[in-house]
């Protein structure tokens, strides 16, 4: 599926190719280190590149609820998608991830004719400093290493991968809380920042949706375990997302900046339920995102 020029994001991450109607196959798999599962955002986002490539112009996305069964190695993956209702204002497709027979993946999305007479109100956006108030992660790395013991070469060494890794991302957060960043005493599991894509997306809708979708899984199992302290290179947590869910409020535009507004009210019985709000520059609420996560302490005997 031809994207916009030489967009990695786009042109890599999120790039399928159509097998036949409705089945398309995934061109690059982003798997963790030890190969074992399949980031849950790429995901979601092929998924619906390939759910949306079957919907007629004029249907826009508006709510997605996924579930991850498997973590898939680094193999093509198969989407194959399944018309479930074509209404004359609503639509929906159901889409499952498929890889050597096993689903590793099932996602129910709707979408939806845009309605001109519509009754709106929304909560206010959080009143935070602007992204050129502040600090981008790969900065904030940067001071973490220069502040560190040069004796201390295992967290130097952690810190300059962490460091890469965000420099080679291809979105640019700058987090609101920035001293809350190392979390080296634990903190509230609460978390905003400000998040956009380095390169253009062009003007495609559904691309913008896909994309912001991909990104709203990036930070999300993460905020579970924030009343612990950090300690780089010390994994005290298993953590892995279950399920996720996206609600579209308004048009959103992730190659400009956009506040993800993060919290987990809960985390009981080895889950983590985390909520998220993500809001334009101007103060429109354009999404709504919930994920329960698996989270684990070492000592969990299961």
């Amino acid at each position: 599926m031809d994207q916009e020029g030489d967009n990695v994001l786009l042109n890599k991450y999120l790039n399928l190719e159509k097998v036949e109607n409705n089945l398309y196959r995934s061109t690059y798999q982003q798997v963790n280190l030890s190969e074992t599962y399949i980031f849950g955002g790429q995901l979601i986002g092929l998924g619906l590149m390939a759910a949306g490539d079957t919907v007629e112009p004029g249907y826009n996305l508006h709510s997605l609820h996924c579930y991850f069964l498997k973590g898939g190695l680094d193999q093509p993956i198969l989407y194959q998608v399944e018309a479930t209702r074509e209404g004359s204002t609503y639509c929906s497709r159901s889409v499952k991830a498929i890889q050597n027979g096993l689903t590793l993946f099932t996602m129910q999305c709707s979408f939806k004719k845009q309605e001109s007479d519509s009754f709106e109100h929304q909560f206010k956006m959080p009143d935070v400093p602007k992204p050129d108030e502040l600090k981008d992660r790969s900065q904030l790395y940067k001071d973490w290493i220069d502040e560190t013991d040069p004796s201390d070469e295992s967290l130097r060494s952690i810190l300059t991968s962490d460091l890469r890794e965000a420099e080679t991302d291809t979105c640019e957060v700058r987090p609101v809380y920035p001293w809350r960043f190392r979390r080296e005493n634990g903190d509230k599991p609460r978390e905003c920042l400000w998040i956009r894509a380095k390169q253009p997306l062009g003007h495609d809708l559904h691309i913008h949706k896909s994309v912001a979708t991909y990104y709203s899984d990036l930070f999300m199992a993460d905020i579970a375990r924030y009343p612990k302290p950090y300690i780089p290179g010390i994994h005290a947590f298993f953590v892995i997302s279950l399920d996720h869910s996206v609600w579209f409020h308004q048009p959103c535009r992730p190659d400009d900046w956009l506040l993800y507004e993060l919290e987990c009210p809960c985390t009981a019985n080895g889950r983590g339920f985390i909520v998220g709000r993500i809001w334009s520059p101007d103060g429109k609420l354009v999404m709504s995102v919930a994920q329960e996560t698996v989270i684990r302490t070492a000592k969990a005997k299961l």
